[in-house]
């Protein structure tokens, strides 16, 4: 019997899982990563980063992880046991996955804060950046603990893997 892994909640929460993360991780790029485009002059030719779209993604993200948890507690009614394990660890890692979000969110907010204080000349060129210090560091341990929760996620679905493997050979 051949079963079709497109159709077990475990796989639809997987995939969007991997959405989520991609969009996160593609908004902590943009904010992070060293680009070209950012250095002077090129940066008064080519528009910045859209902090302010960044911060909405991040809530938008976050409104995910709500409809997440309430889908997968739906699926684990209709689990497969060897989706048990995969569908137990998500919740924790929606969490962390959460937390992660609104510290991207808050680099974001403090960026174009700084944006905007610029274009306004209220700053002068000697920031404090001790808030800014203690956001990043925020961050940083929302993403350990993210990464940790996601060990215990990438477990969770090679049981789920294993399961179908051995349902789909007869085992």
């Amino acid at each position: 019997m051949k079963v079709d892994i497109n159709k077990l909640p475990s796989q639809i929460i997987y995939n969007n899982l991997k959405e989520m993360v991609r969009a996160k991780n593609t908004a902590h790029d943009s904010i992070f990563k060293f680009h070209w485009k950012k250095m002077w002059p090129f940066s008064l030719i080519w528009p910045q980063v859209d902090f302010v779209r960044i911060v909405r993604l991040m809530d938008e993200l976050r409104k995910n992880v709500v409809s997440q948890k309430a889908l997968i507690k739906e699926a684990k009614s209709k689990a497969k046991p060897y989706e048990k394990t995969f569908l137990d660890t998500v919740p924790a890692y929606l969490d962390n996955f959460d937390t992660s979000c609104k510290c991207l969110a808050d680099v974001a907010q403090w960026k174009q804060d700084m944006l905007e204080k610029k274009l306004h000349h209220d700053v002068k060129m000697i920031r404090d950046v001790s808030e800014y210090n203690n956001i990043l560091k925020a961050y940083e341990k929302a993403q350990n603990d993210l990464v940790q929760a996601g060990a215990f996620v990438r477990a969770g679905w090679v049981e789920v893997i294993q399961g179908i493997t051995k349902e789909g050979e007869g085992k």
